[in-house]
C-alpha cells in the first residue's frame, strides 16, 4: 500500500492515458457503455500494467506546472491512439456515404451509437459489419495492449514541437488512408450504380414518355443491395485487411515516436 501510495502520481498518468483511449476508440466510445463502466475497466487495467512501468523508475517532476504537462500529454497521447483505429470506421460509414444517395437512401438516416451523429442506413451497416470484424480480430485487445506498449515505445516524457509536428504528419497520413479504404469498400456498388444510370438514362432517350428515372429507382435499390450481397465476403476482407493495418500503422508510430 505504501508502494502504491508513493507513486500515485505515476498511477494517476497511466489511467489518464487508458481513460483518454477509450474515450475515442470503437467499440469503447459506444453508448453502450456507460461512463462508469468505462472507468472502472480503466481503473483495473491500470492496476494490472501499473507495476510493470513503475518498476522503470519514472521521475515525476516536483512542481505542479510541470504534472499538469504530463497530464495533458497523457491525454493527447490516448486520444491519438484511439482516434487512429475511429479513423478506419469512419471510412466504413463513408463507404456507404459514397453511393446512399445514388440509390436513394441519402434521406434514410439514423444515429450512429459510436460517434453520436446522424449517418444514412448504409453507412451503419457497413459501420456494424466493421465494429464486427475488429471484435472478431481481437481489436479490443490490441488497443489495451497498444497502450501498454505506448509506455514503452513513448514514454512519459515533456511535451515538444518534434512530437507535434509527428502527430500531424501521422494524422494526414491516416486521413488520406481513410479514403482510400472507404472507395475500396464502395467500388463495386458505386460502379455498378453508375453502368445502372447510364442504362436508363439510354433507355430515357429510346423511350422519353416513360418515366424511366422515377421507376429506376426501386431497380437501383434492388441491384445495389444485390451486389453487396454478392461482394459481402470481399467487403470484409478488406475491412480485415484494412483494420490490421491500422494496427500496424499504430505500433509504426509508436516506433517512430519522438523521444
Amino acid at each position: 500500500m505504501e508502494y502504491f501510495v508513493l507513486h500515485f502520481q505515476l498511477f494517476l498518468l497511466i489511467m489518464i492515458r487508458m481513460v483518454a483511449m477509450m474515450a475515442i476508440a470503437p467499440f469503447y466510445s459506444s453508448g453502450a457503455f456507460p461512463f462508469k463502466i468505462r472507468g472502472a475497466l480503466a481503473f483495473f487495467i491500470t492496476i494490472l500494467i501499473f507495476p510493470l512501468i513503475a518498476q522503470r523508475g519514472v521521475v515525476m517532476p516536483d512542481h505542479l506546472g510541470g504534472y499538469t504537462l504530463l497530464i495533458v500529454q497523457e491525454v493527447m497521447i490516448g486520444l491519438f491512439i484511439g482516434f487512429l483505429v475511429s479513423v478506419i470506421f469512419s471510412a466504413f460509414q463513408l463507404a456507404g456515404q459514397y453511393f446512399a444517395v445514388q440509390i436513394g437512401f441519402g434521406i434514410n438516416e439514423v444515429i450512429d451509437p459510436l460517434a453520436q451523429i446522424s449517418i444514412p442506413l448504409v453507412g451503419q451497416l457497413k459501420n456494424l459489419i466493421g465494429l464486427l470484424v475488429f471484435l472478431a480480430i481481437n481489436g479490443h485487445h490490441f488497443m489495451i495492449h497498444a497502450i501498454f506498449r505506448s509506455y514503452e515505445l513513448a514514454p512519459i516524457m515533456t511535451l515538444s514541437g518534434g512530437m507535434m509536428n509527428s502527430m500531424m504528419r501521422f494524422l494526414a497520413h491516416a486521413f488520406s488512408g481513410m479514403f482510400v479504404v472507404a472507395l475500396k469498400i464502395s467500388l463495386p456498388v458505386v460502379a455498378t450504380v453508375f453502368v445502372v444510370t447510364v442504362s436508363l438514362g439510354i433507355l430515357a432517350k429510346a423511350a422519353p414518355q416513360m418515366n424511366i428515372f422515377m421507376l429506376g429507382f426501386p431497380f437501383k435499390i434492388m441491384v445495389s443491395f444485390a451486389v453487396m450481397l454478392l461482394t459481402a465476403p470481399l467487403i470484409v476482407r478488406v475491412m480485415n485487411v484494412s483494420l490490421e493495418r491500422s494496427f500496424h500503422f499504430i505500433t509504426k508510430v509508436l516506433l517512430n515516436w519522438p523521444s
